[in-house]
């Protein structure tokens, strides 16, 4: 697949990120001398407290890469990609079946392929200005619902907060996938080339950098 325009997190949020996950990599990797030494010295317990120090560093490596670099938007001028995490929202796999482990197992990825003839309108904006602007019940509707009704309180003030975009077809079908921290000159550069495909296309959005988009 090759892609003329793609938007991803910006780079100062990845060159901020990419500086902590390195600093927690130095750490993982201290952890693990350290839990050796303890082997040699036979201190058994701190041996186990840095091999958790050692695990809990690496789970939250693998999840930061994950959250930073994992997803996009691209397209190729003919079709639109959104490459996402499996369930739509979050970095991790909230939805495992043995809960403790949720958070510490990285989300899979997918990535959606979208015709840009076949789009009738594109939104950015949180959860709630896009279940303002919807004219029918769509499954964003029914898998945002789930999140507001977790008992989870992260998950819940996630979700709330997030920048979401979201397509739908003339068919009905929508596509969505969050955008937190991307590259807004980019996102706008794919809403341009969006519209030039497909002059029908409605555009909406609650965030500044796209309401002039919006209203054109």
């Amino acid at each position: 697949m090759t892609t003329e325009l793609k938007a991803c997190t910006n780079a100062r949020y990845r060159r901020t990120n990419t500086i902590i996950i390195g600093i927690a990599g130095a750490l993982t990797l201290l952890s693990l001398i350290m839990a050796i030494v303890s082997i040699a010295r036979g201190e058994f317990l701190f041996m186990t407290a840095w091999l958790i120090a050692m695990i809990l560093l690496g789970t939250y490596i693998i999840i930061r890469i994950n959250t930073i670099f994992a997803t996009s938007v691209s397209t190729d001028m003919v079709n639109l990609y959104m490459k996402n995490w499996d369930n739509d929202f979050l970095p991790y796999d909230y939805g495992n079946k043995i809960k403790i482990l949720s958070e510490f197992i990285p989300a899979k990825t997918k990535t959606l392929e979208i015709p840009l003839g076949e789009i009738r309108v594109a939104m950015i904006g949180t959860k709630n200005f896009i279940k303002r602007n919807l004219e029918t019940e769509t499954a964003f509707s029914k898998n945002v619902r789930a999140l507001e009704n977790s008992k989870d309180f992260y998950r819940k003030r996630t979700i709330s907060s997030m920048d979401i975009f979201y397509v739908e077809t003339y068919d009905g079908d929508c596509c969505y996938m969050p955008v937190v921290q991307f590259d807004t000159k980019e996102l706008a550069k794919i809403l341009h080339a969006m519209r030039r495909r497909n002059p029908e296309l409605i555009i909406k959005s609650g965030l500044r950098a796209f309401k002039r988009l919006a209203s054109e």
